[in-house]
């Protein structure tokens, strides 16, 4: 059975110096029409969060926008330039807000 290409694949080192950058670094991969494609992106900073904020209450789509470009680190450039991919990984970076594990305890 032949392996399936996956389009925009990062090489070990590049995925390297984006954990070194970033700490966290997530790979989305998505598939369309038979095609699967990859991107890299990281869990937004603090200046994002706050675009992303003060945009949000005026039009949530740019706020998602700018919350993608922020995010993104590299990957199938397809996936920038068609709405249903790029929707898609906006769901998924909403999780990345939310991935830590809290534990708080009465002291």
């Amino acid at each position: 059975m032949a392996k399936k290409e996956i389009i925009g694949l990062a090489t070990d080192d590049q995925i390297k110096l984006w954990k070194n950058k970033h700490r966290i670094v997530k790979a989305i991969e998505l598939t369309d029409e038979g095609e699967t494609f990859i991107c890299y992106v990281a869990r937004p900073d603090m200046e994002t969060m706050s675009a992303v904020a003060k945009v949000g209450k005026v039009d949530e789509m740019k706020a998602a926008e700018i919350l993608f470009e922020n995010c993104w680190l590299g990957g199938a450039d397809v996936i920038k330039n068609d709405a249903a991919l790029k929707l898609a990984v906006i769901g998924q970076l909403n999780s990345l807000i939310s991935s830590c594990v809290v534990d708080i305890k009465n002291l």
